[in-house]
């Protein structure tokens, strides 16, 4: 069977059929079996096959996310003289505060390069952590151990890490109750005309997915060297909870990210007490370095071995040139390697969206269409350095990442909010 209709039936609930006639489990690593099955972990949920039961709860969560918006507006304003202190008495930077480049010359620098950190990653870390925490399927076991480590609103904000901890703490009991997420239904309810997904729903897809891409491969090279680099690393824990991965002499673990967000995670990690020693951190800004020379530079990377390349929630926020470059390089590599990438759709990257990134100093940059990804890896393979021929291994859309990787109300209906908001992709050489 080719590569491509492997790595497109990656753990599906029927079995897995790989080259040589060998067929892998039908069990799949727990955590992302309880997110096919349908949900009972609900404390209301009394009459788990009851559509009508199923509304009330969710009548009831209307009333229970209310209360956590109040709060949430409340805390805001709370945190205000903290701010006030943090900016204009201590100087101290911050999201409030963010240092610019010297060169005014310069366009303005995205705040993940910068000693704040990226914002978007906490928020994401955040949405990871909860779905461990709730039970619902949430694979990332490691992230509610960094997250006593870190705020919402990043460094720097007095009282902060209290307000982020009792609003996270808020948000799970009202999960608890009702079997909804707070997050999600707020994006669906208030926002829908412009957001077409739910962080909680979609990160959950992307999560899983890049988990089983990085466990098909390090199974497919079982016992031979190769490499796993994740690119825009944020607080990604693969390196630290993937069995397949971390703790085998013949794996190469790296992470490279913008320094300003890799040294809060570091930091994170040892405040956590994480074992970390195994893994190779190279520092790049992925707009105006090239990542494979810091690469090369900064750690003993070997490109003549097989590659998995993990690049998560990174491809919207640099300009087209630069998805191209990076897909491009991943031809420098051993004949196998793969990246694996998540984008979004032209027609969600709209105007409201675009603002709201740019006000948080990280804005987005790139998006394409799902049949117009083809024609990108065709640019891609016009600046590869040698004579191999990158093909499009597994793309998923909106449906197939609900039947693969989200949980199911009693009532049939997926947990969370999510659309066509964008696409998952799995290139290889």
């Amino acid at each position: 069977m080719p590569r491509k209709q492997l790595f497109s039936s990656l753990f599906s609930l029927s079995n897995l059929l790989i080259p040589h006639g060998l067929t892998l489990s039908t069990h799949p690593i727990p955590s992302r079996h309880r997110a096919r099955t349908t949900l009972h972990c609900t404390l209301l949920n009394l009459f788990p096959g009851s559509r009508l039961w199923s509304r009330i709860l969710g009548f009831l969560s209307f009333g229970t996310g209310l209360g956590l918006a109040s709060f949430m507006v409340t805390g805001y304003i709370a945190l205000v003289p903290s701010m006030i202190f943090s900016k204009y008495i201590m100087g101290w930077p911050s999201m409030i505060n963010r240092p610019q480049a010297n060169d005014t010359a310069k366009p303005k620098k995205n705040i993940s390069t910068t000693s704040v950190g990226s914002l978007t990653a906490l928020k994401t870390f955040s949405a990871r952590s909860q779905m461990a925490l709730q039970m619902s399927g949430g694979p990332d076991t490691i992230a509610p151990l960094l997250i006593g480590n870190v705020s919402l609103f990043g460094p720097n904000i007095p009282g902060s890490y209290f307000f982020t901890h009792i609003y996270l703490f808020l948000a799970r009991c009202h999960y608890y109750l009702t079997g909804r997420m707070f997050a999600d239904q707020l994006a669906e309810c208030c926002f829908k005309r412009v957001m077409r997904l739910g962080e909680i729903a979609c990160l959950q897809a992307r999560t899983c997915w890049l988990d089983d891409v990085v466990d098909t491969f390090a199974d497919e090279n079982k016992g031979t060297q190769f490499n796993v680099v994740i690119l825009g690393a944020g607080y990604d824990t693969r390196c630290y909870r993937l069995r397949s991965i971390t703790k085998k002499e013949n794996i190469h673990l790296f992470e490279v990210d913008a320094p300003g967000t890799q040294q809060m995670k570091r930091n994170a990690l040892k405040h956590a007490k994480i074992e970390c020693s195994g893994v190779h951190f190279v520092s790049c800004d992925f707009e105006h370095e090239d990542w494979m020379k810091c690469l090369e530079s900064q750690s003993n990377f070997n490109h003549n071995l097989p590659t998995i390349f993990v690049w998560e929630g990174v491809s919207m926020y640099v300009d087209r040139e630069v998805v191209i470059s990076i897909i491009s390089q991943i031809s420098r590599c051993a004949v196998g390697s793969c990246i694996a990438f998540d984008y979004v759709f032209s027609d969600c990257m709209n105007a409201a969206l675009k603002k709201s990134a740019e006000k948080i100093g990280e804005p987005w940059k790139f998006a394409i269409n799902f049949d117009e990804v083809e024609n990108l890896i065709e640019e891609c393979q016009e600046l590869t350095q040698r004579k191999v021929a990158l093909r499009v291994l597994d793309h998923l859309r909106k449906d197939e990442m609900k039947k693969r990787y989200l949980a199911k109300y009693s009532n049939g209906n997926h947990v969370g909010y999510l659309e066509e908001f964008g696409a998952f992709c799995l290139v290889g050489i």
